[in-house]
Formats: structure tokens, sequence, C-alpha cells
């Protein structure tokens, strides 16, 4: 119920469920029996969804969602499937952005916001 003018999400991924099935640590994880039920559904099992998925389809303010294209811990693909269900979702397709940096910047997961270009890009 609150409004907000804007959001801005860095390096997000579309729901926890997904985000556990595609992160490089559980890669070696996901070929073993039972790792859908005793690690992905856990956290469902426990109440937490985490469905930003979901809840992009709801806004209405504008919306900026930056990825770096080496992040290593949420892979990309996530990020680009959020900015897809928000576009689709928004009437005012305009308002939704997506912007990747590319990897020879070296920004991986954590320094995006250190990229001196971000307070022009986010403006």
């Amino acid at each position: 119920g609150v409004q907000v003018d804007a959001v801005v999400l860095e390096s997000p991924y579309t729901n926890i469920r997904e985000a556990g099935a595609n992160i490089p640590l559980t890669k070696i994880y996901r070929q073993f029996p039972g790792f859908e039920y005793l690690i992905l559904d856990s956290m469902a099992r426990a109440g937490m969804f985490f469905r930003s998925d979901e809840n992009v389809k709801v806004l209405g303010c504008p919306l900026l969602i930056l990825h770096a294209e080496d992040d290593g811990i949420v892979p990309p693909k996530l990020g680009r499937k959020l900015y897809e269900t928000a576009h689709k979702a928004y009437k005012d397709k305009s308002k939704v952005k997506f912007i990747t940096f590319p990897e020879k910047l070296g920004l991986g997961h954590d320094y995006i916001s250190f990229h001196p270009e971000l307070p022009a890009l986010v403006k």
C-alpha cells in the first residue's frame, strides 16, 4: 500500500526457487535425487518465496533492473527474465528498463554500485 517514486533492482532474480536452481553454488547438487524436494522446496515449506516475478506485475512506478554480465552469483538470465515479466505486465512499457554491464568491467554481483555512470543511469 505504500507508493514509491521508482524501484531499482540490482542483480535480481525471479523467485527463490528459480534462483536456487540456477546459482552456480548448487550446480554439483542438482544431479542428486531429492535436490528439488530437499533444497528448492524447503524454503516454500517454510513459507519463504521471494517472488520478485509476481511483485513486479503489480508495480506502476518506473522500474530499473541492473545486472552485470559477469555476475557469478545470480545468473543474468534471471534478471532478464524478471525484466521480461515486468515488461509484459506494465501498461506503459517505457517505465521498465533493463541495463546490463559488460563482463570487461568486472562488476560481478557486488560492484554495480561502484560504476561511475550509475547516478546518471538511475536519473
